[in-house]
Parts: structure tokens; C-alpha cells; sequence
């Protein structure tokens, strides 16, 4: 019997994030009014997720990180919250990733400058799918690991037969993408599909998955959500697509199911930082599916977690206990799904 855990693997990145008051015009100058240190990364930023939503989950980190100050970071973070750090690796073949995260004052917009580092190296080696705590197995980014996402030449890449190992040992798997420009994303993903239950997407992701062109910024109704969705289920999904935006959420299921779930209104003005929200949307789902709840159950507390961290710039530090994250969301309400 395995159990309830989750195993979270992927990009382990330091993200040091800074808020500034404008966003500035090439050689002006910007005022940078807070600087803070922090988890960073699907990875990284997920197991801390998790680990705030549902400390009673047991949550496993595979990765790669430098032996350096960044890496060490890491480690005691995951340490303080009761992560396991068992599979995180350390190299000296690179340093630790990091990203500075630029988040502008007012609209809570943020831009990321990226370095791989040591999750660049990571590859099928440094995985073991054994550990008998957990029921989930999660990767990513998707499309940010080139060691997994090279594909070889029958189609197949490192990260596609992970999933395939995965349910192989009975965990229930899950991905996320990442949101930069990538003309061979539809490359790297489509070989997983077939061994992902749950595969996590915004808007934009989705579009460029199905080689869309489409504005982050554009406005999105709930029917052109699923319609999206449905299009990247159609791909060969083996579970469901979760797509989240704006407005809220919606599920698209390989049988054509469909669930969504309107964002929570939240006050202009309780919203410090958007850095982070889609990993606290997919950990609230994630520790909504450990729970057993189901597809409207898990929707509504991952729509939650992500309002909650709105609450500070940082990707993670904002979020509670799951039962609290619901009681917030609830008491502030919900967008309209007819959007």
C-alpha cells in the first residue's frame, strides 16, 4: 500500500525577487523598493506549496542543484518545512538556477530573468520512483529541462518514459509547463500525454502547445478555455487537462468531461504579487486529489490556494492551511463561469 505523499520533482531554482515601482523604458531607471530570497521553480515552489497547504502530506523533492550557497538555500528550506531532501542531488558541474523575478508595485505584473544551472542537467539518473510515501508523482517544468525534454528518435523523451515508470508503480502522475517561448514544446510534450494524468496549463502555455499564436494579456471566456483545453486533451491525454487563467478554471477530462470553477474575487487591493500563483493553483489540486476529493472539490481549493498567494510577492510564503485557504475563497466569492 503506498501512501498519500507527493513526489515533486523537476526545477529547483532560488528566485530572488524584486519589487519595483514602474516598469521602466530601455536605459531609465526603476526604484527597486523590496528584495526578498525564496523558493523559486515548479519543483521547488510546489513541494513548499504543499507543505504549507497539508503539512500532515508527506512530500519527497527529486532534483539537481550546485554545491554552492544557492544549493544550500535549498536544502534548508526544504528541511524547515518538513520536505524530504533524500532525491536533490547536489553537482559541481553547474550552479544551482536561479531567476530574478522583477514584479512592478501597482499591477503585481512580473518578469523573470532565468539561469539553468544544474537543473539543465537533470536527467532519468537521478530519479528514483520507489519511495513508498507517496500515491503522486509530479514533474516540471515541462519544456525547461533539456536533458528530459530532448526527444530521441523514435518520438520518445526521459521525461515521457518517467511518467510511463510512474504508473508503472502505481502513482497517479502530473506535469506543468512553463511559460516561455519554445517552437519545440509540442515536441517535448506530446510523447508524455499518453502517461499523464493530470497535465497543468494556462492559456498562453496551451496556445503555443497547439501552435497558437495568442497575447498573454488577451481576454479569455470560459467556452475559449475549454475549447483550448479540449483541443490539448485531444492531443492523446491519458487523464485530463487543467487549465487555468484569469477568471478562473476550467477541466477537461480524455472522455470529454468537463468541470470549471470561476477564480476567487479577490480585492485589488490584497494583491501584492501574482509570482507563483499557477504552482499554488496546481498544489492546491494536487493536495486536493491526495485528499480524495473530486473534480469541482479540487478545482475550488486550487482556484483558492492561488488567491491566497496573491498576499505577498514571494511564490509560497503567503499560503495556509488548505481549510483556511477554502474559508478565504469562500468568503470573498467566486467569478461567474458564463463569462
Amino acid at each position: 500500500m503506498r501512501g498519500r505523499g507527493i513526489l515533486v520533482s523537476g526545477t529547483w531554482i532560488v528566485d530572488i525577487n524584486k519589487r519595483v515601482d514602474h516598469w521602466p523604458e530601455p536605459q531609465t531607471l526603476a526604484l527597486i523598493d523590496r528584495v526578498v530570497t525564496t523558493n523559486g521553480g515548479a519543483a521547488f515552489n510546489i513541494a513548499c506549496d504543499v507543505a504549507r497547504l497539508a503539512p500532515q502530506l508527506p512530500v519527497e523533492g527529486i532534483g539537481l542543484i550546485g554545491n554552492d550557497g544557492a544549493g544550500q538555500f535549498v536544502i534548508e528550506t526544504c528541511r524547515r518545512l518538513g520536505i524530504g531532501t533524500a532525491g536533490i542531488q547536489k553537482t559541481a558541474a553547474a550552479p544551482t538556477s536561479f531567476t530574478d523575478v522583477m514584479s512592478e508595485r501597482v499591477s503585481g505584473r512580473r518578469t523573470f530573468f532565468h539561469a539553468s544551472g544544474a537543473n539543465a542537467l537533470l536527467d532519468e539518473s537521478h530519479f528514483d520512483l520507489q519511495p513508498d510515501t507517496a500515491s503522486i508523482f509530479f514533474l516540471g517544468y515541462l519544456g525547461l529541462l533539456p536533458s528530459l525534454d530532448r526527444t530521441d528518435a523514435s518520438g520518445r523523451n526521459g521525461a515521457s518514459r518517467l511518467f510511463q515508470k510512474a504508473i508503472s508503480s502505481g502513482l497517479l502522475t502530473a506535469a506543468d509547463l512553463v511559460s516561455a517561448p519554445n517552437e519545440r514544446l509540442a515536441e517535448q510534450v506530446k510523447p508524455c500525454l499518453p502517461h499523464l494524468d493530470v497535465l497543468f496549463t494556462n492559456e498562453w502555455e496551451a496556445a503555443r502547445l497547439l501552435g497558437q499564436n495568442r497575447s498573454p494579456d488577451a481576454a479569455l471566456s470560459f467556452a475559449e478555455a475549454t475549447d483550448l483545453a479540449t483541443a490539448v486533451a485531444a492531443l492523446g491525454i491519458r487523464g485530463r487537462v487543467v487549465l487555468h487563467f484569469a477568471e478562473g478554471a476550467v477541466s477537461v477530462a480524455a472522455n470529454g468531461k468537463v468541470a470549471s470553477r470561476g477564480a476567487v474575487l479577490v480585492p485589488g487591493e490584497e494583491i501584492v504579487g501574482t509570482t507563483g500563483a499557477g504552482d499554488a493553483f496546481a498544489a492546491g489540486y494536487l493536495v486536493a486529489l491526495a485528499e480524495d476529493m473530486d473534480e469541482s472539490a479540487s478545482l475550488e481549493l486550487a482556484v483558492c490556494s492561488a488567491a491566497v498567494s496573491l498576499g505577498d510577492i514571494t511564490c509560497s510564503d503567503a499560503l495556509r492551511p488548505w481549510e483556511d485557504c477554502l474559508t478565504h475563497g469562500r468568503r470573498l466569492g467566486f467569478r461567474s463561469t458564463e463569462l
